[in-house]
């Protein structure tokens, strides 16, 4: 029993990451998305990455109406007290249907898990994120700088900021 053990302690460290990095591509990659050009580039690159894998891809959309663009969930005319949650899930749909339509060599967009939560964006994402036990968490970041950036900063950098586990942000080409 004793030697069983001390067997086990000595594993070489290239042995534990082996064993490690196979349990992380079996978490799941979390990719967020607020329907703009970056988080599309994100989408992308997250399903690629986790195909390459063999991961699961999580679609998440944090549901926030900014105050610096209201509307975003307006509701459309058959129904004008339509949850914002409700819209938030239609407009998810269309803008996966968009990206897989524009991407036909894209694999795994299909077998994506949606998921839409209300809250403030930074924070959900993160505790989605750890809550999923996301093995890599993906974003596109908007291109914001000068003083937009220095007042409003980015959800992205925040995030990248606060999180624990790995974050790798994507821009859109051409900017």
């Amino acid at each position: 029993m004793k030697d069983q053990d001390h067997e086990v302690e000595v594993l070489s460290s290239l042995e534990v990451r082996g064993r490690e990095a196979m349990t992380a591509s079996k978490a799941p990659v979390l990719v967020a998305v607020d329907f703009s050009a970056d988080s599309e580039a994100g989408l992308l690159w997250a399903c690629n990455y986790a195909e390459a894998i063999d991961a699961p891809l999580e679609i998440l959309h944090v549901v926030h109406d900014p105050a610096d663009s209201p509307g975003t969930y307006k509701p459309n005319g058959d129904n004008p007290l339509e949850p914002m949650v409700d819209v938030a899930q239609r407009k998810l749909g269309q803008f996966l249907e968009q990206v897989d339509r524009s991407n036909p060599q894209l694999s795994g967009l299909e077998r994506a898990k949606q998921i839409c939560v209300p809250g403030l964006p930074a924070q959900r994402i993160l505790d989605i994120a750890q809550a999923r036990g996301a093995g890599l968490l993906v974003m596109g970041t908007r291109r914001r700088n000068g003083l937009g950036r220095f007042l409003q900063g980015s959800i992205a950098s925040e995030v990248a900021r606060q999180a624990d586990f790995p974050v790798t942000i994507v821009k859109a080409d051409g900017g």
